[in-house]
């Protein structure tokens, strides 16, 4: 897993991010990228049981719902009432 790939990560701008926890700043991949000892899986939509079928870009069909929706797999997922995890 990747720092990207945490709860405590937070977007800076398309290279890198922050670990909420240390306060270091953490390249987004690459050297330096790797998930460290105190790594939460953050709730986005590829991590949910009701996320399915992703294509080559990582968009996929949310079963979550009445009606089926297609959705990123990056994609927050804190607010979602219907986010179950994986």
């Amino acid at each position: 897993m990747k720092h990207f790939d945490c709860k405590n990560y937070i977007h800076l701008d398309c290279e890198k991010g922050m670990c909420a926890l240390s306060k270091m700043i953490v390249p987004i991949d690459g050297e330096g990228s790797e998930a460290c000892p105190k790594f939460v899986l953050a709730e986005k939509c590829g991590n949910c049981a009701f996320f399915e079928c992703p294509n080559k870009y990582g968009i996929g069909t949310c079963k979550g719902f009445e009606k089926e929706n297609w959705a990123y797999n990056t994609c927050g997922a804190c607010g979602c009432e219907k986010y179950k995890k994986r």
